[in-house]
């Protein structure tokens, strides 16, 4: 039982109660909801909500069109601040550097049009300010058309947009921030936006293809300025188009990350298990090849990424059926492939020193093998039945500040410690 839907039981007799709680977390009141009724399915107060928020949400499709014109103007604003400045300040070295960050700051600035608030507002704005400034102020070396980052400043580029992240979730929740159910909210958000974007995405270049196609018919080669400009212009602007429809449209009540994250699970714990088994018989060795080593981590995310999927939609109130079996291994999996990938990180740095990209991915991998612990641990629980679904919501959500902190430490700490090489 979650968090909300206890506070919801035990305010049933508070009208006022129930009103501030609702006015705290619409979303989690909603998503509650449900549970409570069933706990208590003969309070008059529950059947009176229930009535009013299905109401309200019949409303709710009256305001799509207004919503729609706020998304398109954020959709506009990102895109040009992600195309324009390049044409003067050149791809090469503005799209690393700021490109990223628009696009996070125009998701939290979607979320903040959608629900006001001034704190969070202040805080952006000063985010965003030493964000542009740090960025900009990275060396990098330029030849030709061409400009080249030390690694320390790839490594800083590439996590800043993730500390960044933070920020995102804090709009997203607003006072809820604290609950873990509703961190696991965040979560699902992250998957539903991978999908949506990937199928918005899609559309869009098939789009393109048909209008470059078009223009060839009649003997006009746009393609070289279609797709700098218009294309650049367009994708940078999908996610919020994606957040569109998984917050106004789907009113975030999709579960297609879930959902197909429990579907594959078990066809990725066949096939990681065989890739192990081919690549150590084929001699494959991640301590000394460099790009077997990149595979494991690459492989490492995915895996983790599905698992924690297949947790956060798991319905509290199921039995412990195959499927967990299957999840429980695929964690397990991905413990392994974590202890292969930190053992062989730790050999390079003894045979090899230290690096800026060894240490991040140093890092990363005790980070994520802490976490998998974790989750291993309460899903064992899980399964003998001694721990509730609500442990695995505080695993999974009290932890994502710890990889934020790191994102941060590499983005601004570790560029520094190298002397920016």
């Amino acid at each position: 039982m979650t968090t909300t839907t206890s506070l919801i039981l035990d305010r049933l007799d508070d009208p006022e109660e129930l009103e501030a709680l609702y006015r705290q977390d619409p979303e989690a009141f909603r998503e509650s909801l449900d549970e409570a009724f069933h706990a208590a399915h003969d309070s008059m107060a529950l059947r009176v909500w229930s009535a009013r928020l299905k109401h309200d949400e019949a409303v709710l499709g009256a305001k799509h069109g207004t919503n729609l014109w706020y998304a398109l103007g954020i959709c506009v604003a990102v895109g040009a601040l992600v195309r324009l400045p390049a044409t003067w300040l050149g791809v090469g070295w503005y799209y690393p550097r700021l490109a990223p960050l628009w696009i996070i700051l125009g998701l939290a600035g979607y979320f903040l049009v959608r629900r006001p608030d001034r704190a969070l507002l202040m805080a952006g704005v000063s985010l965003a300010v030493v964000a542009v400034g740090y960025v900009s102020l990275l060396p990098a070396t330029r030849l030709g058309e061409d400009w080249y980052y030390t690694d320390s400043v790839v490594m800083a580029l590439i996590h800043l947009p993730l500390a960044l992240w933070a920020y995102l979730g804090l709009v997203f929740l607003g006072d809820s921030w604290r609950d873990a159910h509703s961190r696991v909210r965040f979560v699902r958000y992250n998957g539903e936006l991978i999908i949506l974007t990937s199928l918005v995405g899609l559309a869009g270049m098939v789009l393109s293809g048909m209008t470059v196609l078009l223009f060839e018919s009649i003997d006009l080669d746009i393609a070289d300025w279609y797709f700098p400009n218009v294309g650049i212009f367009c994708a940078a602007a999908v996610p919020v188009g994606a957040t569109y429809l998984f917050d106004a449209v789907f009113n975030r009540r999709t579960a297609i990350a879930p959902v197909l994250a429990r579907v594959f699970a078990p066809l990725f714990l066949v096939m990681v298990v065989i890739y192990l088994i081919v690549t150590f018989v084929e001699g494959e060795n991640p301590f000394i090849d460099r790009d077997s080593l990149v595979t494991f981590n690459g492989l490492l995310l995915l895996v983790l990424g599905i698992s924690v999927f297949s947790l956060v939609e798991r319905n509290g109130e199921s039995d412990v059926g195959l499927i967990d079996y299957v999840t429980l291994a695929l964690v397990g999996v991905t413990l392994l492939i974590d202890a292969i990938a930190l053992s062989a990180i730790l050999f390079r740095l003894v045979s090899f020193g230290f690096t800026p990209n060894r240490v991040t991915v140093l890092g990363a991998n005790v980070i994520v093998l802490v976490h998998l612990v974790w989750i291993c641990v309460t899903y064992i629980g899980l399964v003998r039945r001694k721990a509730g679904f609500a442990a695995m919501d505080r695993v999974i959500a009290n932890y994502l500040p710890v990889y934020a902190a790191w994102a941060a430490i590499v983005a601004f700490l570790l560029p520094v410690v190298f002397g920016f090489e």
